[in-house]
């Protein structure tokens, strides 16, 4: 795992658009050795089910998520990330997942790269488009 100045917190619209090849700007934010990224154990959740809706086989699934385990740090969601999201759904308007991975990241003191406008108005956040 490779440790940098720059931490970014990577949500699973992120993830599949690298993995699917749909979301070019992806590549350049992971494929970056100037980054330490990481990823919320729920966001290797929703990119597992979403990659077998897409009808990927159990082996590629697999593939892929080693290939995040290899790429960035799988974070758990600690009791105090839990605390603090229930201010964060309130404060931004976030749903209960995306305030966890948000509060998740602020605990890693990471900046949140998504693809999900849910986090518009959210500072510490990167919107990808």
């Amino acid at each position: 795992m490779r440790m940098t100045d720059s931490n970014l917190f990577l949500d699973s619209g992120i993830w599949i658009g690298y993995l699917l090849g749909d979301l070019p700007e992806s590549r350049e934010i992971i494929d970056s050795p100037e980054n330490t990224l990481f990823t919320s154990i729920i966001s290797v959740h929703e990119i597992m089910r979403k990659l077998e809706r897409r009808g990927l086989a159990e082996k590629e699934a697999e593939e892929a998520v080693r290939f995040m385990e290899e790429n960035s740090v799988i974070v758990n969601i600690s009791m105090e990330a839990v605390k603090k999201s229930v201010g964060f759904c309130f404060e931004y308007g976030l749903h209960t997942i995306d305030s966890l991975i948000y509060s998740s990241a602020a605990g890693m003191n990471a900046v949140l790269v998504t693809a999900d406008s849910h986090f518009r108005n959210v500072p510490r956040t990167t919107i990808l488009r």
